[in-house]
């Protein structure tokens, strides 16, 4: 039996949480969470862990690099994932020197998705 794995999955487009989780969940090895905002995320983070999170770029109040810095600031083991539909050259800048494994921009194949959240304990960082 594999270890199970817990992926956050943080966006605050209801629909996107849902496209996500669904394609994710393939058997019982991972616990699938998600969150509306960064500050539901960082709620939850301080009751469980993750080992990898899934976070839009673009959201209200705080974007996905401000839940980045502060998972990082707090020395989370958790692999991320920055999706947006906004790229630059800047953005992806910003979100190396914060240590994001995969910037991604949308629309993601969710092929692409499934294999990196399959491959947790050994995929190199693409940013």
């Amino acid at each position: 039996m594999m270890a199970q794995h817990t992926i956050l999955i943080v966006d605050d487009e209801a629909n996107q949480r849902l496209m996500l989780t669904q394609a994710l969940r393939t058997n019982d090895e991972r616990e699938i969470a998600t969150a509306a905002s960064v500050s539901e995320a960082l709620a939850w983070l301080d009751r469980h862990t993750a080992d990898l999170i899934i976070t839009d770029y673009n959201m209200p109040s705080a974007n996905g690099l401000a839940l980045i810095a502060h998972v990082r600031q707090r020395a989370l083991p958790a692999r991320i994932i920055l999706i947006t539909a906004y790229y630059s050259p800047e953005l992806q800048e910003a979100a190396r020197q914060l240590g994001v494994d995969h910037f991604l921009t949308k629309p993601v194949p969710l092929s692409l998705l499934r294999q990196l959240a399959n491959d947790l304990g050994n995929v190199s960082p693409t940013v």
